[in-house]
This record gives structure tokens, C-alpha cells and sequence, in this order.
């Protein structure tokens, strides 16, 4: 069987340099972070403690099969106040990648982005803009384009300048027990095929829960159910 490497970001080693280096700013974590992403194999599993993290530029994966977990949306954040460079927080390039339990605030552009991956997970993800709805905050918030078999489950979007949660000419897709709020759209389906939306919640957005074709993209959608959400204060 596949042996996981579970990889402890911040945690690792006991020396005492270490434990000094861990308490210095956390441009050092940004570093590691970065540096781990990079050097992720198919079945790693990098932990992100509890805590507030920042970060000044976008944090990409292209490996496929890598999980990346926190400690809880409310427990281990991933701010991009000061980001300086790169459109994403998190820009993900793989398949077979799991994002869990972790919060990404005040990204310049989307806060998670997943290009043309298959068997994506995102699980109890929260993606905000801190300071309330601004025009000026990233357009989408959990954005997974081109992809197929999806989950996106018990996740959070507060504040985006266009879609809370959006998904975009992919294939196969679960959208459920999510919340969406003060985004331009809560839940957007786009040019999809096979999209299950229920048991989410959509309030205070423009509109709660939006499902069209754009014409002259590459696939039109099809076969979307839309069901048992609370929409409310659209």
C-alpha cells in the first residue's frame, strides 16, 4: 500500500535551534510552507498547525495526491493581508488533493484556486475578506475550474468581489453544507456538468445561488439539481 508521509509543517524537529527558529516572523513559515509545496509527493499529508500565519505571495502545489490540512477554519488562518505577489492564495495544479479544516483571509485575487484537477476535496475550508464586502476584495473565494469529481463540504465564503463559491466547466460536482455570505453570488455553477447543490445556506449575497452557460466556452453544462438549500436576504 502507499505509505503517507506525514509531514508537520512548523512542528518538526526538536533541537533547539528549531524551537527558536519557529518563533521568529513568519516570513520563516512562508518560506517552509513554500518549500514543502514544492517538494510534496504523491500521498503527503502537510499539516498546518493552529494559528495565524502570513504570507506575502501566492502558495502553489502541482503534485498530485497531496493533502493539506489545518487545525480548523477558525484555528489555523492563512492571511494575505500583505500579499505582495501572485493572483491566488493557494493555486493548485493536481489531482487527487484534499484541503482541509483551514482558513484563507485578504487574498489580492481568488482565495483557492484548482485548475484542472481530478478528485478534488475541500472540507470545512473558510474563505474571507476581513474587512467586510469591498469591490476591491478577490473575486472568487473556493474556485475550482476545470476539473471533475469534486466535493466541496462544510465550507465557508464570506466577502468576494464576484462568486463565494465557484465552479466552472467541470464534471461531476457535490456542492453541500456550505455557507455563503456577503459575496456578489453566493453558489455559482457555471458551464458544468452533473452538479449536485444542496444543503448549503446562501445569505445576504446579491444573489444566493446561480446556475448559467456563458457561450463560447469549450462545454456547455447540464444536469444540475439544486435542492433543500436555505436562500436568504439575496
Amino acid at each position: 500500500g502507499m505509505t503517507l508521509l506525514v509531514l508537520s509543517v512548523g512542528l518538526a524537529g526538536c533541537g533547539q535551534q528549531d524551537r527558536e527558529k519557529d518563533t521568529t516572523p513568519d516570513s520563516d513559515y512562508q518560506r517552509r510552507l513554500i518549500e514543502r509545496l514544492i517538494d510534496a509527493a504523491p500521498g503527503d499529508i502537510i499539516e498546518i498547525p493552529e494559528g495565524t500565519f502570513q504570507f506575502d505571495r501566492s502558495l502553489m502545489l502541482t503534485t498530485d495526491g497531496a493533502t493539506i490540512g489545518g487545525a480548523g477554519m477558525d484555528k489555523t488562518i492563512l492571511s494575505f493581508k500583505g500579499q505582495v505577489a501572485g493572483a491566488e492564495g493557494l493555486l493548485v495544479t493536481a489531482s487527487d488533493f484534499t484541503l482541509e479544516n483551514l482558513a484563507i483571509e485578504d487574498t489580492i485575487g481568488d482565495g483557492l484556486k484548482v485548475n484542472n484537477g481530478k478528485n478534488i476535496v475541500i472540507r470545512g475550508v473558510r474563505v474571507e475578506w476581513t474587512d467586510g464586502y469591498k469591490t476591491e476584495n478577490g473575486a472568487y473565494g473556493l474556485y475550482p475550474v476545470q476539473t471533475e469529481n469534486i466535493l466541496i463540504e462544510d465550507s465557508l465564503a464570506i466577502g468576494a468581489s464576484d462568486a463565494g463559491i465557484y465552479v466552472g466547466q467541470s464534471r461531476n460536482i457535490v456542492v453541500r453544507n456550505n455557507r455563503a455570505e456577503w459575496n456578489v453570488a453566493g453558489i455559482e455553477i457555471e458551464n458544468s456538468i452533473g452538479a449536485d447543490v444542496y444543503g448549503n445556506t446562501a445569505i445576504n449575497n446579491t444573489r444566493g445561488i446561480l446556475v448559467f452557460n456563458m457561450p463560447n466556452l469549450p462545454q456547455p453544462g447540464y444536469q444540475t439539481r439544486v435542492y433543500d438549500n436555505d436562500i436568504l436576504n439575496n
